[in-house]
């Protein structure tokens, strides 16, 4: 089959897909559903669910803390009754539960995007065997007649056979706003008769011959292109890769280092082996993985509840890291909706908005009837009884205005109609000619205003219809191309009282002009002014004709004097000029096709730049894809774009980006906090390992212990971090440096250089307070089930965790001072205290507990002490960000 944007006329096109205007028969219909395949493009493949449970536990992450527990079970083995074994289990546990959260997460996405896939219509209508019946659009196949009519969604490409009338919204496809006229093929086959799979009928209805149905129609074309883009890894996952990189060898490193001084120092080498693999998985932050899973999990939840459907929890941070936001115009920037904006008559211009203004023009009731009677629009009543129009979007945008100003249908009751002819796109201009009760003739006519200007002699002024100058007409002509220039669409209108009902539309009265645009959504200039404050660029990237999409881009503040680059143009350059273009603040793209915005987003991705791209049709979906984040709308969306998206818009709403960004830098600067307050324990838990080695003391700490610290005491004070709203300053930041690290060398200086020794100092000072007050020597043997011992032991950790209470209110902020945020309540920040208090009083307290956690009751006096901790913690870290705003640039964050 030959493709038919090549075909010349009817008779080829028929040939060529061997049909006639009978149609198919059933029996070649089959065959050729055979050879062609159903007619449908699977946008969305729905995921097995165990490969998606599988993929929970491959990640990075994961597999090092399954690495860990297989290191503490190998240490249980070769040393049983130390615990290792339990935090085997308790680390298989944790892997476990984040697989099972992020799985339900994401299983609860994937269901709802096989709801939203309803786009090419389920029932048609067609000729088979000769005669008109109704199946699944899936059974249409090449050489089929197709029936349309006005709200039908086309489901196949192809020629226009007959037509009455036919309007076709292809924006979806194009980016194009103006809806376009479509005729039947008469000899040569033309743009103008070419329908195609996707667009929506707007008026009219037409006989349509199928020339490509499934992935060889034009929708399908562009799903493909999708399909094959590839996805890098977002900011987050390949900073969540870095982090555990390096506390890999981190953790390894002082494994290996223990391990040797062990040896130097005349240890066993099982006894150093078991104390290097304590080590490696005590440095290994067991309650990381669940803290952000459940962190991003919770923004997922609270952005679906502003209307952002999140398909990837990771996408939260990713939209958070944003520099550019590439948008399209129609529908994402604008309401995909024209609406009068400013009228010109009796030479004075007139906003839309100012209706007594308008009502005060004299001519203002001659063009109002204009625009009543010479509008083909069905008007309806809609379920709360008001009205609703149906047509031509001009035709939509004049009767809506005079809906508002007087009634439409109350003022074209007052007029009989006679006659009219149906826009024609040679002519460019309509007529509908009426009679009034008195029994004129009333011809209206509207048009395109040269071809209006050119037809009239007379002009309506001042209430009074006189002759209509040269210079008077080069000044309209001169007012319409301006309205042009600023991307309005312009009509001009006219009249003219005549005798006969065929009479010519010549001699009319210029009476003026209709100004309409497609306004923008009324949240985005506030939205557009947030990314600006907040450092974000946007880039407008439409299939729209360069006037519109520069007023556009003026009109809402993106760029003061844009730089309109076509899609010729653009095809014209080579890589390396493109991101020249690139940088210049005030480029923006016009009549561009779906591989060229691919283009921009390729070029844009080279110069380091974090791209967003929003859209909302088939054009849109490659460019959405290989996107870092891609942002398709709900609404208004194509199944394509919203299954090549990572969030779906719900409410179509620009300004709900400006939400999701502020949520997602919060999230990225959340998991930093928390980073920081769970590698902080790492410290106080490892060296006195390396201290016991060294020294002739008793172990500080227990396994049992540290697993207590990381698994229970941690975990409900790091989710509360992940649960903190954005800090004041979030959106008046600049996006973060590009080289700027999730866990940078600042932040191993706040956990392992300043707060953690801080932690490890008070812990000890504790620990030899009540080892000395006991009585307990330098070099004595205390027996592991002395109630001294346990004391000490319990002691050490009691000052651990309640330092940690320090640590989580001081990291309630980065920069500012945590100070200000003590007063503000975090449920799980004050549960995760609460339950330290609790879970520390309990383990000593209880005599259940106090073997199996290796503690023992003290009295009042130790306490003293312990409570200290908290305060000499958080004093630390406020100090540290004082001296950070002060510009010690090595204390700042």
């Amino acid at each position: 089959m030959t493709d038919f944007e090549t075909l010349t006329t009817k008779e080829e096109a028929f040939r060529d897909v061997r049909s006639s205007e009978n149609g198919l028969s059933t029996e070649e219909a089959k065959l050729r559903q055979a050879q062609y395949g159903k007619n449908q493009i699977v946008f969305h493949r729905p995921k097995s669910l165990f490969l998606m449970l599988i993929e929970e536990f491959t990640a990075l992450f994961p597999l090092l803390l399954l690495g860990a527990s297989l290191l503490s079970f190998f240490a249980n083995f070769l040393s049983p009754s130390q615990g290792y074994d339990l935090i085997g289990m308790a680390l298989l546990g944790v892997v476990v539960l984040n697989a099972l959260v992020s799985f339900f997460q994401n299983y609860k996405v994937e269901k709802m995007m096989i709801s939203f896939l309803d786009y090419i219509p389920k029932e048609v209508a067609l000729l088979r065997d000769g005669q008109k019946v109704t199946l699944d659009a899936k059974e249409v196949v090449p050489g089929d007649i197709l029936f349309i009519q006005e709200g039908d969604k086309i489901s196949a490409d192809g020629i226009v056979v007959e037509a009455t009338q036919l309007l076709v919204d292809e924006s979806i496809l194009t980016g194009e706003s103006e809806p376009l006229t479509k005729t039947s093929i008469e000899g040569k086959v033309e743009d103008r008769c070419k329908v195609f799979s996707g667009a929506t009928v707007i008026k009219g209805n037409a006989q349509i011959l199928v020339m490509k149905t499934g992935r060889s129609t034009n929708m399908g074309t562009i799903s493909t292109l999708s399909q094959k883009v590839t996805q890098d890894l977002t900011p987050m996952q390949k900073e969540l890769k870095n982090f555990v990189r390096k506390i890999t060898y981190i953790a390894l490193g002082i494994g290996f280092l223990f391990f040797i001084i062990g040896f130097l120092i005349g240890n066993p080498f099982w006894t150093n082996l078991i104390f290097a693999i304590g080590i490696i998985v005590a440095n290994v932050p067991e309650g990381l993985l669940p803290t952000v899973t459940l962190a991003l999990t919770q923004s997922s939840v609270k952005m679906s509840k502003q209307n952002a459907v999140i398909k990837d929890i990771i996408s939260v941070e990713t939209l958070g890291s944003t520099t550019v936001i590439c948008t399209d115009k129609t529908g994402t920037l604008t309401r995909n909706k024209l609406h009068t904006e400013v009228f010109y008559l009796d030479f004075t211009e007139v906003s839309s908005h100012n209706l007594p203004a308008y009502r005060e023009n004299p001519a203002s009731q001659t063009l109002t009837e204009i625009m009543c009677l010479c509008n083909d629009v069905i008007a309806a009543h809609n379920e709360n009884g008001t009205f609703i129009f149906k047509g031509d979007p001009t035709e939509v945008a004049m009767a809506e205005f005079i809906q508002s100003l007087s009634g439409f249908e109350k003022l074209r009751s007052r007029f009989v109609p006679v006659s009219s002819h149906a826009f024609d796109p040679e002519v460019k201009y309509m007529s509908a000619t009426y009679r009034t009760h008195s029994g004129t003739l009333y011809m209206t006519v509207k048009g395109a205003p040269e071809v209006i200007l050119s037809k009239c002699t007379e002009v309506h002024s001042e209430g009074l219809v006189r002759e209509i100058r040269p210079e008077e007409q080069r000044l309209i002509k001169e007012q319409a191309e301006h309205y042009a220039s600023d991307g309005l669409r312009v009509l001009a209108l006219g009249y003219r009282v005549v005798k006969a009902e065929d009479a010519e539309a010549e001699k009319l009265v210029f009476v003026g002009l209709v100004a309409m645009s497609d306004p923008p959504r009324p949240e985005v200039p506030a939205a557009v002014e947030a990314c600006k404050t907040a450092g974000i660029r946007i880039i407008v990237i439409s299939g729209d004709k360069s006037e519109t999409v520069s007023y556009i881009a003026r009109k809402l503040g993106i760029v003061k004097t844009p730089r309109v680059i076509e899609g010729h143009e653009l095809a014209a350059m080579g890589e390396e000029v493109l991101i020249e273009t690139l940088k210049s603040e005030d480029a923006v793209f016009a009549r561009t096709a779906p591989e060229q915005k691919l283009t921009i987003v390729n070029a844009l991705k080279r110069m380091g730049e974090v791209v967003a791209v929003t859209g909302d049709g088939v054009n849109d979906a490659p460019a959405l894809k290989r996107a870092d984040i891609g942002i398709s709308m709900g609404l208004h969306g194509t199944d394509v774009a919203k299954e090549a998206s990572d969030i779906i818009l719900l409410d179509d709403n620009f300004a709900t980006i400006i939400k999701a960004i502020e949520e997602g830098r919060g999230v990225y600067e959340n998991i930093r906090k928390f980073i920081v307050y769970v590698l902080t324990s790492n410290v106080p838990e490892i060296l006195p390992f390396i201290a016991y080695v060294l020294f002739p003391i008793p172990l500080p700490i227990t396994v049992v212990q540290i697993l207590s610290i990381d698994l229970i005491t941690d975990m409900l004070p790091a989710i509360g971090l992940g649960n903190e709203p954005p800090e004041s300053d979030t959106m008046q930041r600049p996006p973060r440096a590009g080289l700027e690290r999730l866990v940078s060398p600042k932040t191993f200086l706040r956990s392992y250089g300043i707060i953690g020794p801080t932690e490890t100092a008070v812990s000890f000072m504790v620990f030899f307070s009540v080892l000395f007050g006991g009585g307990w020597t330098w070099n004595a043997v205390l027996p592991a089930d002395a109630p001294l011992y346990r004391q000490a032991a319990g002691a050490f950790l009691a000052t651990i965790v309640f330092s940690q209470i320090g640590n989580v209110m001081a990291c309630r902020t980065n920069r500012q001072s945590a100070l200000g945020h003590l007063i503000k309540f975090n449920p799980w920040i004050m549960a995760g205290v609460a339950l330290e208090i609790v879970f520390i009083f309990s383990i000593i307290y209880i005599p259940v507990f106090n073997h199996f956690f290796t503690t023992y009751p003290f009295g009042l006096k130790v306490w003293a002490t312990i409570v200290i901790a908290p305060f000499i913690v958080f004093g630390v870290e406020e100090l540290r960000k004082y001296f950070g705003r002060k510009g010690i640039r090595f204390l700042s964050e």
